[in-house]
């Protein structure tokens, strides 16, 4: 699954955000207001019609306490095994950022995806509600990480374990492809 133009996607990704939301029994524009868009707009993403931002998608997780993830999967702890081309992806025309899940199902404690960075100086950090353990592998390029006080550089084959709360910034480093594995839990993109 692709944010970036599958009409089976966009209507999926509809479909979950509407069950959340009547689940949590909010009207279009009560949710409108909690995530600073218009209540036409979400009508249209609940419909198939368009597809939300990255920022804003963070910001509906956000509001139904659940990963990003999560809105564009359903549910499915019954299928452990996730094929290289049937994994669900994040990709923004607006952004060289391509985040891949490879955990099975959204259900689970523990996430896993890959990060493919095509441009340097890109923050990766996003804004988390909740605390997180994050594990992060460099598998090609160089990856700069700020944490708390401290600041790494690390170069293919290198990983860090960090609190997710702490992070301050992750980004490439130069204009070689940074791809990363990270694991999260709980997990919260």
């Amino acid at each position: 699954m692709s944010v970036s133009g599958n009409d089976q996607d966009a209507l999926a990704l509809g479909k979950q955000l509407r069950s959340l939301r009547q689940a949590r029994g909010l009207s279009l524009r009560a949710l409108a207001s909690e995530v600073d868009v218009t209540a036409s707009f979400l009508s249209q993403v609940e419909r198939g019609l368009c597809s939300p931002s990255l920022a804003s998608l963070r910001q509906l997780a956000q509001v139904f306490e659940v990963p990003v993830f999560q809105l564009l999967v359903e549910f499915d702890v019954g299928q452990p095994v996730v094929r290289s081309g049937e994994r669900v992806t994040i990709q923004m025309p607006e952004a060289p950022v391509v985040y891949e899940l490879l955990s099975a199902g959204t259900a689970r404690s523990i996430e896993m995806f890959i990060v493919r960075v095509e441009m340097p100086n890109i923050n990766l950090v996003r804004r988390l509600s909740t605390p997180t353990e994050e594990c992060l592998h460099v598998l090609s390029g160089t990856m700069k990480i700020e944490f708390g006080a401290d600041s790494y550089t690390l170069n293919a084959g290198d990983s860090v374990t960090c609190d997710g709360m702490a992070l301050v910034s992750i980004m490439s480093v130069n204009d070689e492809p940074l791809v990363l594995m990270v694991a999260v839990t709980p997990p919260s993109f």
